[in-house]
């Protein structure tokens, strides 16, 4: 009687408890609402503490398995695997082939299964600590395909193992949706790392100019702060280093640590902490070398324990680069209110990033990508303290000039001078990057803006003059079966040799080339008629087909076709001119490339 009571009340306990214990978590229904949609809430999961759980063992669990209340399963750091699990379901959605997405690229070890009646249809093992190619499809985030007709129903099991914090944030796609998302994603990470790509050589250009330190630390920051986020989006992986997937795992460490370095020294020089704030400068000096020594140690040390230095590191150092800047500015440092703003974007998003990691925050979109958003207003804003303290030395300039009367000549001499050196240095620094501005950074040629602006130019001289004014189009043959065959840097050695086999056929200093889109240039000839032009095409091809160009030992020919066109009427414009050239070019590929023809002629017999 006793044990029957007993017995009822354990019952009614399971029974009560069931949905925090062993519940089956709801089946995920294919269907175009889900698309693009988290699928967290339909997970259920498994701790597996001592990692010794195989597929079996884990399928003989199932009522082990709890269901997860999150929209993204986030454990944090943890030494233990998990085993999670889906069950999908398609009853009548017409499409059949759909993609699950797992996006955290930080994932080191993840074993997929998909099973159908208990029979494993797919499975594979990939992640961080893979090579990249053993990814079921070529992306930076893993991605499962799923063929599931309707009317069928799949079970799917991931194992996860990782030294970085455990969350499988799944998002459900068909293939078009995927694509439109990467395109998005794409062009946002163009954006992005081209702003930082753009700081950097804008730092570095004016570092070489001034030998202002202040630049020279602001580069190494954004270096090690781009490669660290190209690790964490999983683009390094994907594109820097794909076949060294553990020095992928610790160069996430190794750069941010450096990145820090770099930050503390900017900030040193930059605010002057030895004048306002000598405490603090000591500590950034130490701090900077510290953190120096710790990223050439952590090349050696645990992931686990390293990404948990510099996650808390990371953390500690936004609130102190906040109150060297809050300090600085209540001090009258005039240079610190932008440094100030431009920071406290930049710790906002480092603050919030390590909070979601650790739980502490959900896994949306502002936290996900906080420190991308927040370095990226960061650099702009940095840009305007560097002008507001060039703005500060005109003024001091300024002030020191209309207290020249009232000091001694000598001193005022002095000052001047050192401030004109400084404007000086500025000044070269920005004929530097107009230079830069009109060259096409692969080839060394002008680029295409130059060559618009010229050709602008040059129709105007030739309607005014009445001389003839020729332009010629060149593209290279087989292009695309180049870089297919031998790669992307056998091409840019390509574009590179044939930029050069152009510029050295040009014997006119008023004939330009210039770089107009691809494995595409264009040259200006002033004042030359159609027998010059065609005469000068003739030696470009000749001088293109006798490159001898070699990529890793093998020889790559090249042939170029050339469109000629001339100047025909005064009102011609550009477009004209161009489209003219087109067209030429355009027979001259289509009756057997590597030859010159002018806009207007036959063809010559093709060759057999």
């Amino acid at each position: 009687m006793t044990r029957s009571f007993l017995n009822g009340l354990v019952a009614l306990w399971l029974l009560a408890c069931g949905t925090a214990f062993g519940a089956p978590a709801p089946a995920l229904q294919l269907d175009s609402p889900q698309i693009g949609s988290t699928v967290g809430r339909h997970l259920a999961y498994l701790e597996d503490p001592d990692g010794t759980l195989a597929l079996d063992d884990v399928r003989s669990r199932r009522d082990s398995f709890r269901p997860s209340e999150q929209e993204v399963p986030n454990f944090s750091f943890t030494k233990s695997v998990y085993w999670f699990h889906l069950r999908v379901e398609n009853r009548h959605a017409p499409t059949s082939r759909w993609l699950l997405e797992a996006q955290y690229p930080l994932l080191d070890k993840v074993r997929f299964y998909a099973l159908r009646d208990g029979v494993t249809l797919m499975s594979s093992e990939a992640g961080r600590l893979f090579p990249f190619h053993q990814r079921p499809l070529r992306h930076r985030n893993l991605v499962y395909p799923l063929d599931l007709p309707a009317g069928q129903a799949l079970e799917l099991y991931w194992r996860v193992e990782t030294d970085s914090s455990l969350q499988l944030p799944l998002v459900l796609w068909t293939p078009e949706a995927l694509t439109l998302k990467d395109r998005d994603e794409q062009l946002a990470f163009g954006f992005y790392y081209g702003l930082l790509a753009a700081m950097l050589l804008f730092n570095a250009l004016v570092y070489l100019s001034m030998r202002d330190i202040s630049y020279l630390h602001y580069v190494q920051y954004i270096s090690g702060f781009a490669v660290f986020l190209l690790s964490l989006n999983g683009l390094a992986s994907e594109y820097l280093w794909p076949d060294w997937p553990r020095w992928g795992q610790a160069v996430i460490s190794f750069s941010m640590l450096l990145a820090w370095a770099g930050a503390a020294n900017f900030a040193r020089s930059f605010l002057n902490l030895a004048k306002h704030l000598p405490v603090m400068d000591r500590f950034t000096w130490w701090y900077a070398r510290g953190a120096t020594v710790l990223a050439l140690v952590s090349l050696f040390m645990p992931y686990s324990v390293m990404i948990r230095l510099t996650t808390v590191n990371g953390f500690v150092m936004s609130i102190t680069m906040s109150a060297i800047g809050f300090v600085c500015m209540n001090r009258g440092v005039k240079q610190a209110r932008f440094f100030m703003l431009a920071w406290a974007t930049l710790l906002l998003g480092l603050a919030l990033y390590p909070l979601k990691t650790i739980n502490l925050l959900p896994n949306v979109f502002i936290t996900e990508y906080s420190m991308q958003i927040g370095s990226a207003l960061e650099a702009l804003l940095l840009s305007f303290a560097l002008a507001h303290r060039m703005k500060l030395l005109e003024q001091q300039n300024r002030r020191i000039q209309a207290e020249a009367t009232s000091q001694l000549e000598q001193r005022v001499q002095q000052r001047t001078q050192e401030l004109d050196e400084a404007l000086r240095h500025l000044s070269d620094a920005n004929n530097e990057l107009q230079k830069l501005n009109v060259l096409d950074g692969l080839t060394g040629v002008k680029n295409r803006k130059y060559f618009d602006e010229q050709l602008h130019l040059q129709l105007k001289v030739a309607g005014r003059s009445g001389l003839p004014l020729s332009l010629l189009l060149i593209d290279i043959d087989h292009f695309k079966a180049v870089n297919d065959r031998h790669g992307h840097l056998a091409g840019d050695a390509c574009l590179r040799a044939v930029a050069r086999a152009i510029g050295e056929s040009l014997l006119r200093p008023g004939d330009q080339v210039a770089r107009y889109g691809g494995e595409e240039f264009a040259v200006l000839l002033p004042q030359t008629d159609a027998e010059g032009a065609q005469h000068l095409g003739e030696r470009i091809r000749s001088a293109i087909e006798q490159l001898t160009v070699t990529h890793e030992g093998c020889l790559v020919p090249l042939t170029a076709s050339i469109g000629v066109a001339i100047v025909a009427e005064p009102d011609e414009t550009g477009e004209q001119l161009i489209a003219a050239a087109d067209t030429a070019l355009y027979a001259a590929k289509h009756h057997g490339r590597n030859q010159v023809r002018i806009a207007g002629t036959q063809p010559p017999p093709a060759a057999s």
